[in-house]
């Protein structure tokens, strides 16, 4: 969950006590050079999800790829799915990653608010 946007997106919605409970007795497994390996550097990249609406993966868990993801949430307000898009750095260039997060995020409540959620 660490090195995908997938994972980082359902994390952000996490209380610091269940992050602690979950990742207190598990290593951070590296699969890049830009893997997240410790617990600091996760509440930071998750805070940034949080800040954003939407979570990145840049080149984290397979080098050349990257993912860019939302929540999806039911109708207690529950983190229970996500959406995301996924592809190659060439396609998914820096200067993308905003717009498509928005367009992410669009999809995400959409698919929520369907599922009644506020």
């Amino acid at each position: 969950m660490h090195a995908s946007g997938i994972g980082k997106a359902l994390l952000s919605r996490y209380e610091d006590a269940r992050l602690d409970a979950m990742f207190r007795s598990r290593t951070f497994e590296r699969f890049t050079d830009k893997t997240v390996t410790s617990l600091a550097q996760l509440r930071d990249e998750l805070a940034a999800t949080r800040e954003r609406g939407y979570a990145f993966d840049d080149e984290e868990r397979t080098t050349g790829m990257r993912c860019v993801a939302a929540t999806i949430l039911n109708a207690y307000g529950e983190a229970v799915a996500g959406l995301s898009i996924s592809g190659p750095t060439h396609r998914l260039p820096d200067s993308d990653i905003d717009r498509i997060g928005q367009i992410v995020c669009r999809g995400a409540h959409e698919v929520s608010r369907s599922l009644g959620a506020a």
